[in-house]
């Protein structure tokens, strides 16, 4: 059972499939229409699948307690661990210390995209640290031009955008053990660790002519389409924070799709410090219901490096540091496989997904919104996020 979008399931299909025969092994698919609903709704009824997909290592993990998942047990763990890029075993490791899940397939968070030409042409450069991103923010600016478009809309989910950036700035300015607090909510969000991150996104997101259409504008702009003002003519913006998706239709205008190599260039997004490099990707994580050997096979295929074949070459991203990048189907995409997820020393899922639902699809969607429409300061914001985490039970 699984969730995936249209770009990556008839990859993922067809790679489980070609394993099936290979093993003799019947697989039914089942998508979810809206997984988190249907995976709980399925197990509450007695009516589990074998193998699901879970985008959310959270709900992965609240299954795991209630004794609803098998573990993977510690020889496969430790044959994934050796091409796995660090931190995507933790990303499936649950309170009890036991590893419920691991990855599929995976989307990268932690990218800057400009127009390559435009950017090019007035003389701009990739920035190497956090400090040079600002650097190059005034510089821009400088110029007469908009630095940033930044979007948040996102109809009922409008927000979700603004957590990437401050996963990947906690993931930076903290560091991942830190995030690894933060996220269970050992660290406060108003902590001394935390809310540096919030305060260099403000530096951004609030200075004026900083983003297209000012501050307020944010959670009005959509975050699929907010980004295109790159490709004006002359641009509207010249950086976009968004994940690998905006390259795929329904993002970026086609005409650019069409050209990505030539009319884009994603940047990493920048460490604190050169060389201290760390990922925020989000993805699917595979996790058994039972103990069942084919179901435990299954389970172990999806996770290991021999899958992803089929899925490379619609665009997603292997978690295994020895994936034929070739495959991929365009340079860009291969370059930010190369350059940005495999050499990474720190892989981090998605915060948000991880975090209890109240927050993570909640206050860390809507207060923020409220800071960035006025409404209230930074303090505020971050206080009334910590005050919505449920109580840990002693």
């Amino acid at each position: 059972m699984y969730g995936l979008g249209a770009d990556t399931e008839p990859g993922f299909k067809a790679d489980v499939q070609k394993w099936a025969s290979s093993n003799g092994v019947t697989v039914k698919f089942t998508k979810a229409a809206a997984w988190d609903t249907e995976i709980r709704a399925r197990v509450a009824g007695g009516n589990p699948p074998d193998v699901g997909l879970f985008p959310q290592p959270g709900l992965m993990c609240d299954l795991a307690k209630q004794k609803k998942l098998v573990a993977f047990d510690d020889a496969t763990v430790a044959t994934d661990k050796q091409t796995l890029v660090p931190g995507f075993v933790q990303a499936g490791t649950c309170a009890d210390g036991k590893v419920y899940g691991l990855p599929n397939e995976v989307s990268v968070k932690s990218l800057v995209w400009t127009d390559a030409p435009a950017f090019s042409a007035a003389g701009f450069t990739q920035p190497k640290t956090l400090d040079d991103l600002l650097t190059l923010t005034d510089k821009i600016k400088a110029a007469g031009k908009t630095p940033w478009c930044i979007a948040a809309e996102s109809a009922a989910a409008t927000g979700w955008p603004i957590t990437d950036w401050i996963e990947d700035l906690v993931l930076r300015l903290a560091g991942p053990d830190n995030y690894d607090k933060w996220v269970t909510g050992a660290l406060k969000f108003n902590s001394p660790e935390i809310k540096p991150a919030f305060e260099y996104f403000q530096k951004i997101a609030f200075t004026d002519a900083n983003v297209r259409g000012g501050t307020k504008s944010i959670v009005a702009t959509n975050f699929q389409t907010g980004g295109n003002a790159l490709f004006d003519n002359p641009p509207g913006c010249y950086l976009f924070k968004q994940a690998t998706f905006v390259a795929n239709k329904g993002g970026f205008p086609d005409a650019v799709i069409a050209k990505l190599d030539t009319e884009t260039r994603p940047y990493a997004f920048p460490p604190k410090a050169e060389g201290d490099n760390s990922v925020l990707v989000a993805g699917d994580i595979a996790a058994a219901f039972n103990n069942d050997a084919n179901t435990l096979k299954l389970r172990n295929f999806i996770a290991s490096k021999e899958n992803g074949t089929e899925q490379a070459k619609a665009g997603s991203f292997s978690p295994h540091t020895t994936a034929d990048v070739s495959l991929l189907p365009n340079k860009t995409l291969q370059t930010i496989a190369s350059e940005v997820l495999y050499k990474a020393k720190a892989a981090r899922f998605d915060g948000s997904d991880s975090m209890p639902a109240k927050v993570g699809a909640g206050t860390f969607w809507t207060e923020p919104v409220k800071w960035l429409s006025g409404q209230q300061d930074l303090d505020t914001t971050l206080n009334n996020i910590d005050a919505s985490f449920p109580k840990a039970s002693s």
